[in-house]
């Protein structure tokens, strides 16, 4: 085979492994039955992932290449993580982390965080 035959036959074998890497799981879905240990694991994907995008957004900022506090974002974290403990209500804890968090930009802004 010459080179670029070669070259076309890995970009082709590629795209087809990507494609049923991807869509083989939805055709399965609701045809084969998950094994009982696979599903336990699965039950907690969601709350891992939302926590791996909250957290280091709601710790630091990145500022010209380099990381910083952020302490306004810090401060309505919790507020949001104690209004979702005690009501369990997606609205109130929206509303809330929002609201601290332009309460606290503002305030730390005047004095110079």
């Amino acid at each position: 085979m010459s080179e670029r035959e070669t070259f076309w036959v890995v970009i082709l074998t590629l795209a087809g492994g990507t494609f049923l890497l991807r869509s083989l799981p939805l055709w399965l879905h609701g045809r084969a039955p998950a094994p009982r240990w696979l599903e336990r694991l699965l039950r907690h994907v969601p709350a891992a992932a939302l926590t791996a995008l909250v957290v280091p957004a709601s710790l630091y900022t990145r500022t010209n290449g380099s990381y910083d506090i952020a302490p306004a974002r810090t401060l309505a974290a919790l507020a949001a993580l104690l209004v979702a403990v005690r009501t369990r209500s997606v609205i109130w804890t929206l509303v809330t982390g929002m609201g601290v968090l332009w309460v606290a930009q503002a305030v730390l802004g005047a004095l110079g965080w």
